[in-house]
């Protein structure tokens, strides 16, 4: 199967838990979705090659899209090793969704700038800001934004199997062609999340 493939999946399938998930359609819908290719930088790699990534700033216009701007993200730790030349920082993202709160945690790190020709650090303010962002967008990855981006190996797009309401003009469509035989019950239920309910009231029909 190519990886530019999308499967597609029931929403019921995105759990385990047997509740409601956190998240609505929209939201899995958002995240399960590709990285639009234009918000996608790269920058030279250590060791060589180059290495995607996304900004910042995109990332918290994703958290601000699907949490409606509830949500935080503040600093536990900081360290500062000059004898390593690097700064690294913990930090924790919260955001709200359904009445519920999903939390992460990550770390994140930048090397210190220095002064041309010295050891003295050019802005270890700024160093610490770039560290912050970096544990953001590591937290925001967690929740699965911009995963093409940072695993595309074991990414695949994904998109979310549409209802049918019962009663509605797509229901009754649908019934019509499966009688006509131009569709099964089996591929209707392929395209469309299809409650047991609705399963059983299709094979009461005689469909």
């Amino acid at each position: 199967m190519e990886k530019t493939e999308v499967a597609l999946i029931k929403k019921s399938d995105m759990t385990l838990v047997g509740q409601e998930v956190s998240l609505n359609d929209k939201q899995l819908q958002f995240i399960l979705k590709k990285t639009p290719t234009q918000y996608i930088k790269q920058r030279p790699a250590k060791g060589g090659g180059k290495w995607s990534y996304v900004s910042g700033s995109y990332v918290r216009k994703c958290l601000n899209l699907m949490f409606g701007w509830d949500w935080d993200f503040e600093i536990l730790d900081e360290k500062i090793m000059i004898e390593c030349k690097e700064v690294i920082v913990k930090g924790r993202l919260t955001c709200r969704s359904a009445g519920r709160t999903i939390v992460k945690t990550q770390y994140g790190n930048k090397d210190i700038m220095f002064r041309k020709g010295s050891e003295v650090p050019l802005s270890i303010g700024n160093d610490m800001k770039a560290a912050a962002t970096d544990a953001l967008k590591k937290c925001a990855a967690e929740l699965g934004i911009a995963q093409d981006v940072y695993h595309p190996d074991e990414f695949r797009e994904v998109k979310i199997a549409p209802t049918i309401e019962v009663g509605s003009d797509k229901w009754k469509k649908a019934v019509q062609a499966i009688k006509d035989g131009s569709i099964t019950v089996e591929q209707l239920s392929q395209n469309y999340d299809l409650s047991e309910e609705q399963l059983k009231m299709l094979g009461d029909e005689g469909v």
